[in-house]
């Protein structure tokens, strides 16, 4: 039988062995986003057009004030007629807030981040202005060689 996964709050990271690479050497640069006002439907054709799991969502002054994944818009349609569904804003599903790392960041760092606080992306920042993603995927790449 499992086990349940532990509280976020007694969740350890992971030390990753450092190789030295930063953050930047494997980011995505460029944020792929949307508004707060961008329906659910217009988000989804963004993720399906630009192959990705999420989408930063991007106030009027050009702040990362949230995500949508994936996941938040399979939970989004719970309940709802996918033409409801589609028809709900991203400022409605988002994950409020980005978790964020600089660009110098050690990947490793940013892994052991990612790990004790079971996310699966940070938006990479450079003197606190957006400027890509670090996934999991990205890292999972790097170590098989891709």
């Amino acid at each position: 039988m499992s086990e349940p996964l532990p509280s976020i709050e007694s969740a350890e990271a992971i030390t990753i062995v450092d190789d030295g690479s930063k953050v930047r050497d494997l980011m995505h640069a460029g944020i792929i986003s949307c508004t707060p006002d961008d329906t659910i439907g217009t988000v989804a054709k963004i993720m399906v057009s630009k192959e990705i799991h999420a989408v930063v969502v991007m106030d009027a002054q050009g702040a990362a004030v949230g995500v949508v994944s994936q996941t938040d818009m399979v939970l989004a349609r719970q309940g709802r007629t996918p033409d409801q569904a589609r028809a709900m804003l991203a400022r409605e599903v988002m994950t409020p807030g980005c978790a964020t790392c600089d660009a110098d960041l050690l990947l490793s760092e940013a892994v052991s981040l990612m790990t004790g606080r079971r996310m699966h992306r940070l938006v990479v920042t450079e003197k606190d202005k957006p400027v890509g993603v670090i996934s999991m995927t990205d890292v999972v790449r790097k170590i098989i060689g891709d």
